[in-house]
């Protein structure tokens, strides 16, 4: 969910720079050719259908990241030559395009492409007769890292805007916005590559007699637990949900020993989760591994339907939905 997050948030940026810069480069296209000057209106019209390129490419392949960066060195490229080419008269595009390199990659990579850029003008362009060396220099540096602090702001917002948008408030489990994307992305993935994850619904045996008993707070402080003691048992690929209340969703791809995992992770949990009375907090699980024609609908009905058969079996167990 987080990386479908960022990357539609990417390709937006993507298309507005584009779009902004197709708009104020193409006038000068047609001055250039119509005074003559045909190398800078051959190197502007270059930038564009580039620019229109990359972004075309980025839409439909959805390498976003790689597009980026990609666009971010090319546009510099096409700055550094088209000064080289035309001189003073091209030398104040160096600026915004510079600022734009921060949108498009991340603050380190701009700032590095943005000094390679740098030295390739002072070696390359012959404006600097006109120009006062050490004026560029300083402002360039200073627009670069006033840039660079504001790019650095915004990958920080950013990063609390995904958790805003897909962890739970209370236990620190993803929620369920995010259990949806991935699930999608999940059976795209077992559909394209045969990856055959497992999902399973997790369910807090007898919870209501803990808030009944102790409180809504230290019911909290138990779903907590349950958390971090669930998380610590997952891979790095694994996934924890809140589904609702005390219901959890595990999402986990493919592995060898689906029954084995499960029934050591249903037991850790039961060693290391109890009541402040110290008295075992047990988990029951509905596991539904995928199966062709899978959907988001039909994988979840599948596990909870085994979690009504666990329950049924008087809770504290594991129930596969292809048993």
């Amino acid at each position: 969910m987080i990386n479908q997050l960022q990357e539609k948030y990417q390709l937006s940026l993507l298309l507005l720079l584009s779009s902004v810069a197709v708009m104020g480069v193409f006038p000068f296209v047609v001055i250039r050719y119509l005074s003559g000057n045909y190398i800078a209106a051959i190197i502007d019209i270059t930038l564009i259908i580039g620019m229109i390129s990359f972004v075309a490419y980025a839409h439909y392949s959805k390498k976003i990241r790689m597009v980026s960066a990609i666009l971010a060195v090319f546009i510099n490229t096409g700055v550094v030559v088209i000064v080289v080419a035309n001189g003073i008269g091209s030398f104040l595009w160096i600026y915004p395009v510079f600022a734009s390199t921060f949108i498009l990659v991340k603050p380190i990579e701009a700032f590095l492409i943005n000094v390679i850029a740098s030295i390739a003008l002072v070696a390359l362009a012959n404006i600097f007769d006109v120009i006062s060396l050490f004026s560029f220099v300083i402002t360039i540096l200073m627009m670069s890292m006033s840039a660079f602090v504001y790019a650095l702001h915004g990958v920080k917002q950013f990063r609390l805007l995904e958790t805003l948008n897909s962890v739970d408030p209370l236990t620190g489990a993803f929620n369920r916005r995010a259990m949806g994307s991935d699930m999608e992305a999940a059976l795209s993935n077992a559909e394209r590559n045969g990856v055959k994850h497992l999902l399973a619904i997790l369910d807090l045996d007898y919870f209501k007699t803990v808030n009944d008993k102790f409180g809504h707070a230290v019911g909290d402080q138990v779903l907590k637990r349950f958390v971090a003691i669930t998380t610590s048992h997952l891979g790095i690929n694994d996934r924890l949900y809140r589904f609702g209340g005390e219901e959890f969703v595990l999402l986990i791809p493919e592995i060898s020993e689906q029954d084995e995992f499960i029934q050591n992770l249903r037991m850790a949990i039961k060693k290391e989760l109890t009541t402040p009375d110290g008295k075992e907090i047990t988990v029951s699980f509905g596991v539904a591994p995928w199966v062709p024609g899978t959907t988001t609908d039909t994988w979840l009905q599948r596990a909870d339907e085994a979690l009504y058969l666990a329950k049924q079996q008087g809770r504290d167990c594991a129930v596969f939905s292809n048993q």
